[in-house]
């Protein structure tokens, strides 16, 4: 399809404009990287970005969209989502979205960073405290007499 293949070229260029990514050929086919991390294929029948999460069961989600990979051994938690050339208008934005899984990497999982010391207390149990304290002196206080 003449206007998919015109759409991929115009959001290849753009991605080495404005984003330092580079075109090139991976397994015979047009991709778009960012360092040594492909993340756009172009294909015949559509275009594969690298995603992840959310936006990777929304594009999953697209009538004809589907799991794939570059090497052709498709799998079901693939990163890999081929979106056909019949949802092209929807490329922009799955492109930008695979840019920003490659420019993140693992970093979007959450790290564990070491402890020190136990967690600082939230300001409402502090108020509760002080609250239960002034009863509780209030009690202590509090005295019957005939």
């Amino acid at each position: 399809m003449a206007n998919a293949r015109t759409r991929y070229d115009t959001i290849s260029e753009f991605l080495q404009r404005e984003h330092e990514a580079a075109a090139v050929s991976l397994y015979g086919k047009p991709a778009v990287q960012l360092g040594a991390t492909p993340f756009l294929f172009y294909a015949t029948n559509g275009m594969a970005f690298r995603l992840q999460g959310r936006v990777r069961e929304h594009a999953l989600a697209l009538p004809g969209a589907g799991t794939w990979a570059p090497i052709g051994q498709i799998a079901d938690k693939s990163p890999w989502v081929l979106v056909p050339a019949s949802q092209f208008l929807r490329w922009d934005r799955l492109a930008i979205e695979a840019l920003r899984y490659a420019q993140d990497g693992d970093l979007r999982r959450p790290q564990a960073q070491p402890s020190n010391g136990p967690p600082p207390e939230p300001p409402a149990s502090a108020r509760w405290r002080d609250n239960i304290k002034a009863l509780m002196e209030k009690a202590a206080a509090f005295r019957l007499t005939r």
